[in-house]
């Protein structure tokens, strides 16, 4: 709600500048030209105006970036671990995120700022419909997902063709009207498009797949968050050897014993055991076996 708020905010002052004060388009897009006119409307001192417009834009700048910096290695951190079992540490992830900002800023990525923030806002709106199919659909109303949200890699296959299938489907067919292959009109609303697609292919898939690619195996985070006992009880990682809650916790037959979520994550040797079928169980379909290993 405070995000609309302020882009709403941010297009009238915009237009203000641009329509009232005669600067040119190109420069009424610009933050500092649209502080400084709006103060000089408030203030009768052009010297004040821009004081204060700077310190204001100074100030977001740093919000901004401290923000970035901090979400964007999580971000980083977060997929690396997952795709290579790898956790260098997240100071790693910080000074990479600095890095690849600072050089976007020395090419000029602001004067395509309008063309990667469209690009990105479609393969987010997309991931963000899936998440909201998912969440206000698929688990209340369809009943075929579960209905606690599992976070352990032990438990979860590496890919939920619900999700990733409709957010590709989504960002794919966005971007292309993003880029003009369906007309004008179609552009203009790519984001629209990509939020559509994938709220409404994700409880198609979901249906589909009767909910299989949820869950890989069972005793569940949410079955020992709901038994209170356990969730209070700490058990020891047999590789960190740290004290986790039983809910951070899975048993973990490679290892033989209790591993945390992210030992969990890093190990790069099991394969997966954990998640394949014990003898005289029913063995999975190949694709439940691609899933489960991400390929």
């Amino acid at each position: 709600m405070l995000g609309a708020i302020k882009q709403i905010g941010g297009a009238f002052l915009a237009f203000y500048v641009i329509t009232r004060t005669g600067v040119a388009n190109e420069l009424g897009v610009e933050p500092i030209t649209q502080y400084v006119e709006g103060f000089n409307t408030i203030f009768s001192s052009d010297l004040l105006a821009l004081a204060v417009a700077t310190f204001l834009v100074v100030l977001s700048q740093v919000k901004i970036n401290v923000t970035n910096a901090y979400a964007g290695s999580l971000a980083w951190s977060n997929f690396f671990s997952r795709v290579a079992h790898r956790h260098p540490g997240r100071v790693v992830w910080v000074v990479f995120n600095v890095a690849v900002a600072l050089v976007l800023m020395e090419v000029g990525v602001f004067d395509l700022l309008s063309t990667v923030l469209g690009f990105y806002s479609n393969v987010a709106i997309a991931w963000l419909g899936a998440v909201v199919a998912d969440l206000v659909i698929i688990k209340p109303l369809l009943k075929v997902s579960p209905s606690y949200i599992e976070f352990k890699r032990a438990h979860l296959y590496s890919i939920n063709p619900v999700g990733f299938v409709s957010m590709i489907v989504a960002s794919v067919v966005s971007l292309l009207a993003f880029f003009g292959f369906f007309g004008e009109l179609a552009g203009a609303f790519s984001p629209y498009l990509a939020l559509t697609i994938a709220f409404v292919l994700a409880p198609i898939i979901a249906v589909a797949t009767k909910g299989r690619y949820y869950i890989a195996r069972g005793g569940s985070t949410s079955e020992l968050i709901e038994d209170g006992d356990a969730a209070a009880v700490e058990e020891t990682c047999v590789v960190c050897e740290q004290d986790y809650e039983r809910p951070d916790m899975a048993s973990c037959p490679f290892h033989s014993g209790p591993i945390c979520s992210l030992c969990c994550t890093l190990e790069r040797s099991c394969h997966d055991v954990c998640k394949q079928p014990e003898a005289g169980q029913e063995q999975p379909s190949g694709l439940a076996r691609v899933l489960a290993k991400g390929g």
